[in-house]
């Protein structure tokens, strides 16, 4: 167990970011797709009692495991469904995931009391960190299981180093059912790669290799508990693509999210901006590399970004379990060279200038936004202009973490009024709760990704198809409703959509299907193409 005083270093970041991200996630709704798919397919298994199979739409969902549902099927039963646990459960395991930082550096680096608080920090101060942990999604659950197994696998005893085995067990076994065998890869890379840097794998590497392998199926065990009965009682498809499909169909060829070998490089500097843009770093990394002491953060980052390198399969958000790896790193430089580089308030006064300068450039782009934005974000670039000052005179890499942290939330803060008129769902899954309620059919035209679901509480999956199954549909059906997507709103004289609403750059429309049906340009011949409907996930 940790004992509390542990934590006592990491009071600053840990209640910078917790009420940063609180203050952040309740400006407005849960955002498509990630975090609407997320809560939908939590309230499909919570509306329909399948406590351990995963739903997409009425169907078995292989794509995902239930650790997420699980969590937030925890807070509904104390408070009722709704969003505001899952959101507040995306708050905690994010702090928490930065306390696992700081005590992880604290057991590697036991002879630099300053290295816990300045990794917390610098987990704290990762903008993509701050961001994705806004969205209810599967990568914070499988984070904290992956920095709970590590810091198993690094327990200390005084000088002595004593693995947890069972504390890794059951690290492999949540990270199982909180993002499926990935979990494997993340926590195997430095389990395999032990003898290079822990020293009971060095001292005794048989024992060492014994223990491991044993908590390592002791996880998978325990994932079994959950695999075994929900293979039995999926379908034949479940089954094949959750054993097969869903780990083998990425690797190579991915059916998803497939990327060449070398996306992740120009990737990971977009990641680790303003850190990696900056001399300062790069000035230390030779020193950082020889140094024995930072050998594990090494073989952990480059581990892991050649693995997911040579998967075909790509996503930025794929790292977001080792970004412990890379505050690590830029603890130790920090420890080393106390005074960070300039680039980071620079950065942030660019930002502040272009905010700042909103209502010149949004005259220049030919593009719809609410007036509120306009007021929103020239008050967000003084802010930042402060903030990049200050940045600028403090140098510190808490003062630089703290900046971008505040630099982020206030960003986030000016871009609300933008979120809620283009990417709030709630009207019209409003309007297609009370049609279904009502007893009405809905149906959808293309990959519906349940952006609909959770907000609008359908207790029936949505119809899904192509335009060409829709016009028979809605001949078979002219009283129900259709959704389409497209790329203006609706001006024309005559028959009228029951709803739309603004989607980003397009329009969403519900119909009542026969007056879809008798529009003009669904009497013209189908084009190519519309009678194929893109890949489902399942």
């Amino acid at each position: 167990m940790t004992a509390a005083y542990d934590l006592r270093d990491l009071r600053a970041p840990l209640l910078a970011w917790a009420v940063a991200a609180l203050l952040s996630i309740f400006l407005h709704g849960p955002v498509p797709l990630y975090s609407t798919r997320s809560l939908a397919v939590a309230w499909e298994m919570w509306d329909r009692g399948s406590w351990l199979v995963p739903l997409f739409n009425g169907a078995p969902y292989s794509h995902k495991t239930p650790l997420l549902p699980w969590l937030n099927h925890a807070g509904w039963l104390v408070i009722g469904v709704g969003d505001v646990w899952p959101r507040v459960l995306m708050v905690l395991l994010g702090t928490i995931a930065i306390a696992q930082t700081g005590l992880l550096a604290r057991r590697l680096y036991p002879h630099r009391p300053d290295m816990p608080a300045l990794a917390a920090w610098a987990m704290a101060g990762f903008w993509y960190f701050f961001l994705f942990a806004l969205q209810i999604m599967y990568e914070l659950p499988l984070t904290v299981a992956v920095l709970g197994g590590l810091l198993a696998l690094c327990r200390r005893e005084g000088e002595a180093w004593r693995p947890w085995w069972p504390g890794f067990a059951l690290a492999v076994g949540f990270g199982l059912l909180a993002k499926g065998p990935v979990a494997l890869l993340h926590l195997g890379i430095p389990l395999l790669t032990a003898r290079w840097w822990h020293p009971v794998a060095r001292e005794n590497g048989k024992a060492f290799a014994k223990r491991a392998g044993l908590a390592v199926l002791g996880g998978i065990g325990l994932f079994a508990l959950w695999l075994v009965p929900a293979v039995v009682l999926g379908d034949p498809e479940y089954r094949k693509a959750l054993l097969v499909t869903q780990t083998a169909g990425r690797l190579k060829d991915s059916f998803d999210h497939a990327e060449p070998w070398w996306w992740y490089a120009p990737m990971l500097l977009a990641l680790m901006a303003p850190w990696w843009w900056s001399a300062w770093w790069w000035k230390q990394v030779p020193a950082l590399w020889r140094d024995a002491g930072n050998r594990f953060a090494w073989i952990w980052v480059v581990g892991v970004v050649l693995c997911f390198s040579l998967i075909s399969g790509k996503n930025a958000y794929y790292l977001l379990p080792d970004f412990a790896a890379f505050a690590l790193l830029l603890a130790a430089a920090a420890h080393a060279r106390p005074r960070l580089g300039v680039i980071g308030g620079v950065l942030v006064l660019a930002i502040a200038a272009v905010m700042l300068g909103a209502r010149v450039l949004a005259g220049r782009i030919d593009q719809p936004f609410p007036d509120e934005l306009l007021l929103s974000l020239p008050i967000a670039g003084a802010v930042l202009a402060a903030v990049g000052i200050g940045m600028l005179r403090w140098r510190s890499l808490p003062a630089q973490a703290g900046g971008l942290l505040l630099a982020i939330v206030v960003l986030h803060a000016a871009a609300t009024p933008l979120i809620k008129s283009q990417f709030d769902f709630t009207p019209t899954a409003n309007v297609l709760g009370e049609a279904q309620r009502a007893g009405k059919q809905i149906a959808f035209i293309g990959e519906y990704q349940l952006q609909f679901h959770f907000a609008g509480r359908l207790h029936a999956p949505l119809v899904v198809m192509d335009e060409a199954d829709a016009r028979a549909w809605s001949a078979r059906n002219p009283d129900g409703l259709i959704v389409v997507n497209t790329l203006d709103d609706w001006r024309h004289p005559g028959a009228q959509p029951v709803f739309q609403q603004r989607w980003r750059t397009r329009w969403i429309q519900v119909w009542r299907a026969g007056d879809w049906r008798a529009l003009p340009a669904q009497q013209l011949p189908l084009q190519a193409g519309a009678g194929e409907l893109r890949y489902q996930p399942r």
